[in-house]
């Protein structure tokens, strides 16, 4: 008798459900396998930190050693490369409409002479706004170098006035601005964009993981002998099928941490025991979300069809490209609703920025409530489908 309650219970499901994980190529594959390659190519792709010569073409009108110097200043900036110079503005626009360059810049005839009698040339650049990352680095790196060059015109010219030159450099800049970037003064795109597409990507995995495990039992009529491992007891079912994917996604998300900030050096201000109990619960969350689709579909196909679509499109609302204030209340409204929303939300506030932690009590409260809110209709759903399964299967 006692060898028997050994046997089942909590601790024997969790033991049986490895046993399948590792049987299982498919789960293999997306437990360990897929992750870590979608991190990999994540990594691989983003890790240069920024975008660095873009392709732009310059039509120089001028040909003037001072329409050079401008057009060498815009290549030094790094985020652009003046990669085609030319004095045909339509052979220009045709590198635009084949992709090859995202940006054209038109310097004027007379260039040269109209800066040096005080006229202010106009340059003319066009760019694609469809790409918002390419667009706002021709932008800067043309306010950049048109700026540097008119304040050098502006002091040469007053310097040729016998002008004193700290009283120049006064008359060029008047008003003197000092900007302090604050938590990503490089600007790095790994702080700005992996930190946050990383766990977008652990979060697809671990849905689909989960309605895979959870279904599959109905599917393989299995349902009958999971519960039976469990004494016939609801919650150790379920609970125990749910700890190696729990325990194996949250050793993901804590590796995932490391490389962030070890490996690719994301500054990290705040506490990371923090961190790492929020990661741990940002994980049970999408777990218990991943059984709830299950148990509502009540089989595999359907129950992936709401992971995908519950998971799949949460990096456009979780408020990283786009700021969450500015969407409209139905956008602000599904954020809210997904566990990653408030996950990111605490890994900028605790790790990025080292605020106090109750800064971040509601988005943990928030994943608080989405670790215990499906389990109570789990229970019971499961034991009812697992129930007409029985029945069906005899």
């Amino acid at each position: 008798m006692n060898a028997t309650r050994r046997r089942t219970g909590f601790f024997a499901v969790a033991i049986r459900e490895w046993r399948r994980i590792v049987r299982s190529p498919f789960q293999v594959m997306m437990l360990l396998g897929l992750p870590l390659l979608g991190g990999w190519l994540i990594v691989s792709v983003f890790g240069s930190g920024a975008a660095r010569d873009l392709p732009i073409a310059v039509v120089d009108h001028d040909a003037s050693p001072l329409s050079r110097d401008f057009v060498r200043m815009i290549d030094s900036t790094g985020g652009v490369r003046v990669s085609s110079i030319g004095a045909d503005l339509d052979a220009a626009e045709r590198l635009v409409l084949r992709g090859e360059v995202y940006g054209v810049v038109s310097i004027p005839p007379h260039f040269e002479r109209d800066a040096a009698r005080g006229e202010a040339p106009v340059v003319t650049t066009f760019y694609n706004a469809q790409y918002v990352l390419p667009a706002s680095q021709i932008k800067n790196a043309l306010s950049s170098a048109t700026a540097t060059l008119s304040a050098r015109i502006e002091f040469r010219q007053r310097g040729a006035a016998r002008e004193l030159p700290q009283v120049a450099a006064a008359r060029v800049e008047p008003i003197a601005l000092d900007v302090h970037a604050l938590f990503n003064p490089s600007l790095n795109y790994v702080t700005y964009l992996v930190s946050a597409l990383l766990p977008t990507l652990l979060q697809i995995f671990i849905a689909t993981v989960t309605v895979h495990a959870y279904a599959g039992e109905l599917r393989d009529a299995t349902a009958g002998e999971w519960f039976a491992t469990a004494g016939g007891r609801s919650l150790p079912a379920i609970a125990g099928k749910a700890v190696p994917y729990a325990v194996h996604f949250t050793a993901l998300g804590l590796l995932m941490l490391a490389v962030l900030y070890g490996r690719l050096g994301v500054p990290f201000q705040g506490s990371f025991a923090a961190v790492g109990w929020a990661t741990a619960l940002f994980v049970l969350a999408y777990v218990a979300m991943g059984f709830a689709f299950a148990a509502a579909a009540g089989e595999l196909g359907f129950g992936t069809s709401l992971a995908a679509f519950y998971c799949a499109p949460a990096f456009a609302f979780a408020g990283v490209t786009f700021p969450v204030e500015g969407m409209p209340l139905v956008g602000q409204a599904w954020g809210s609703l997904l566990p990653v929303t408030h996950y990111l939300r605490i890994l900028v506030q605790q790790g990025m920025r080292g605020a106090p932690i109750e800064a971040s009590w509601h988005a943990v409260a928030a994943l608080a409530v989405f670790c215990a809110a499906p389990w109570p209709f789990l229970a019971w759903r499961m034991a009812r489908l697992a129930r007409a399964t029985r029945e069906t299967h005899g």
